[in-house]
């Protein structure tokens, strides 16, 4: 049995789960007669509503997370090691060019 791809299943749940918003959305609740069924649904939040909040949570937790990450990332100074490394791996390359360089100009003179 072949499995599928991580991002196809991944799609399928983002399509599957946009389909329910917007089938909930168009569509939205079945009224019931009750009396006391349409007090609590004044009551409660409505559909928009709750998904915005929930939406505003995810982008708060994510927010948070790069806030996070940022942070560690100038805690351990990665941006100063990646330039030192960078520099470094210069400085090799043109020493090796050089002596490539040198090389050559060797063999063209014998």
């Amino acid at each position: 049995m072949a499995s599928r791809p991580q991002n196809t299943m991944r799609s399928s749940r983002s399509f599957l789960i946009l389909g329910l918003m917007v089938s909930l959305w168009l569509g939205g609740p079945v009224a019931v007669p009750s009396a006391s069924a349409e007090d609590q649904a004044d009551k409660r939040p409505g559909i928009l509503e709750r998904i915005g909040k929930t939406a505003q949570k995810v982008g708060d937790k994510i927010e948070q997370g790069f806030t996070k990450a940022g942070r560690k990332l100038k805690e351990k100074k990665v941006g100063e090691k990646i330039e030192q490394k960078l520099k470094k791996a210069a400085h090799k390359t043109a020493e090796g060019l050089k002596k490539a360089g040198d090389k050559i100009n060797q063999k063209l003179n014998d």
